[in-house]
């Protein structure tokens, strides 16, 4: 892959994959838990998109980019958590806490790759929804440089004198 974004977009799924088996879907965000029915995911899921990334010159056509990773940690519904529940059923109503904080200390600090900075928690945040699932946001900022289009140098091949002939 050459898009920075599809290299951190694999990177992160491949890492909760193999690090967090009860997330049983993690995806792009293409919108899929915005359906007014049943959204077309395996619950618990993750969707992974980009979103405010700014770009600054450094010279010769690099740039440096900064912008928001932003993680859609979705919970189809369980069961109520008020006090009235059997202690059993509010640990597994309120799961989704501990399963956020797992994915939080798999991500936070981590870097997708060694071009890439180090993903850095700014916020997390609970949707409000007219349904009864559960969708945590969590934004991690980073940063990469981008030396895609980046000037090239060319150089003209030496030009060598050898008793004043002239020899390419």
């Amino acid at each position: 892959m050459n898009s920075p974004f599809a290299n951190i977009f694999i990177a992160i799924q491949q890492r909760i994959k193999a690090q967090l088996p009860d997330i049983k879907y993690v995806d792009q965000d293409l919108g899929q838990l915005k359906t007014g029915s049943r959204p077309p995911v395996s619950w618990p899921c993750v969707l992974i998109d980009f979103e405010d990334f700014s770009y600054n010159n450094l010279g010769e056509n690099v740039q440096t980019a900064s912008g928001t990773v932003v993680l859609r940690l979705g919970f189809a519904p369980h069961s109520n958590s008020s006090q009235a529940m059997p202690d059993s059923y509010l640990r597994q109503s309120i799961n989704y806490y501990d399963l956020e904080w797992s994915l939080h200390k798999l991500m936070q600090g981590w870097a997708p790759g060694t071009d890439y900075g180090h993903l850095c928690r700014v916020s997390a945040t609970t949707q409000k929804r007219t349904d009864s699932y559960r969708v945590r946001e969590i934004r991690y900022s980073i940063a990469f440089e981008d030396y895609s289009t980046k000037y090239q140098q060319q150089y003209a091949p030496a030009t060598v004198i050898i008793n004043e002939d002239i020899v390419l």
